[in-house]
């Protein structure tokens, strides 16, 4: 029992640090507004580090992907099935959750004035007029776009090109040591950010939190039964489902007991092999789904978008739902081995929409409360993406491996 707690033990502290913050803005409300540097000073360390994070891990990612161009089908396979097996959750919890408004009229009141017109410019999210611009956290988007035009390059560029790729390497190692670090202070910054927002709200605010996490633990529910048969049906029709059902179970409950996708690759390759997948496939897949295939991190990032924005009284307007189901899909694939990983995205989001800092604490106990039950989609899903890649390249690599 402790050791499975332990496993959630930052985001128990976390989401202690942030309940307590909460309480205190609602009882004293004038003390709690005071806190409110405290939490601004951890969020601005944080602003300073996600430019180089998001740089270096995903050229780091993508240079060493394109050291394995002899599996190129298979790569392709596997970046088609984990972008599909993102988007469609993603879309389908927008759906349910613009049907079924978890916010129910309850507003976020802010000092801080929101724009709610306007239509977005398409043009200056994805890219940046300068070198200059790509350093700005508010160009997170064209900062992926060109840190992935690099990683193909550096991979593609031989001897020179494993040189920059080992450096990046050593740096992403020191980065993620530093957002380490920081993650210490979260509770503090983010309890005392957390005081100030809630010194000024409605006790009904709180309710909100039910309604979204239902939302999500309902979808979650649906999707993991209906959405894992399909997709076991296409990897290897009924006896592919069969297969699936009969070992997805010790998956899904080290992913529950470990909150963690990487933690649960040993369970997932040993169920690999007992379905009868090839295990070549499985073994080069498997790894790289751990960090590419975030379906659960696909789901809540887009309920969270869909949510803030319920409570703030803004219009999500079909040009905000194709910019959420990108940063749901982009998102999912940046934060996915980085510590702390999904607060990082609570940032990409604000960042990326332009949202108020005030609603970073909201998203980030939505974020923690729903952990598990992501990382439960993100691990088995990665079983049935590994039996479509086997069905799309299984017998093209079996021949070239007699060969």
């Amino acid at each position: 029992m402790w050791n499975t707690l332990k496993a959630y033990r930052s985001s128990i502290i976390l989401l202690v640090a942030l309940m307590l913050g909460g309480m205190f803005g609602f009882l004293l409300p004038e003390m709690a507004i005071k806190l409110k540097p405290i939490g601004q000073i951890f969020l601005n360390l944080l602003f300073m580090i996600i430019v180089p994070l998001v740089a270096v891990s995903v050229m780091s990612s993508i240079a060493k992907m394109t050291d394995l161009k002899a599996l190129g089908a298979i790569l392709a396979s596997i970046m088609a099935v984990s972008v599909m097996m993102a988007m469609i959750p993603a879309i389908g919890i927008v759906l349910l959750a613009l049907a079924y408004d978890p916010a129910q009229g309850v507003t976020l009141e802010l000092k801080e004035t929101v724009e709610t017109a306007g239509s977005m410019d398409f043009v200056s999210l994805l890219t940046a007029n300068d070198f200059v611009g790509l350093l700005s956290k508010s160009n997170i988007l064209a900062l992926i776009i060109m840190s992935v035009i690099s990683g193909i390059a550096i991979g593609q560029s031989g001897e020179d090109g494993r040189k920059v790729s080992a450096l990046l390497d050593s740096l992403n190692t020191v980065i993620m040591k530093i957002i380490a670090i920081l993650m210490y202070l979260a509770p503090i910054g983010l309890g005392a950010f957390f005081a100030a927002t809630m010194a000024s709200q409605d006790a009904e605010l709180m309710g909100t939190f039910a309604r979204a996490v239902g939302l999500f633990l309902v979808a979650t529910l649906v999707y993991l039964t209906l959405g894992s048969t399909v997709y076991a049906w296409l990897g290897g029709g009924i006896q592919g489902v069969k297969r699936f059902w009969q070992h997805m179970l010790a998956p899904a409950v080290t992913a529950l007991g470990t909150s963690s996708s990487l933690a649960t690759l040993p369970v997932n390759i040993r169920s690999a092999n007992k379905m009868g997948l090839n295990e070549q496939i499985a073994e080069i897949s498997l790894p790289l789904l751990v960090n590419l295939n975030k379906g659960g991190a696909a789901m809540i990032t887009a309920l969270k978008i869909v949510f803030i924005y319920s409570l703030l009284g803004m219009e999500f307007t079909s040009e905000v739902f194709m910019l959420t189901i990108l940063i749901s899909v982009l998102s999912a694939f940046v934060i996915g081995g980085v510590p702390g990983g999904a607060f990082l995205g609570e940032i990409f989001i604000v960042t990326t929409l332009g949202l108020p800092l005030e609603v970073i604490p909201i998203l980030v106990i939505l974020g923690a409360i729903t952990d598990a039950a992501s990382t439960v989609i993100n691990v088995v899903h990665d079983l049935t993406a590994t039996q479509i890649i086997e069905r799309i390249n299984g017998k093209q690599y079996q021949a070239e491996s007699v060969g």
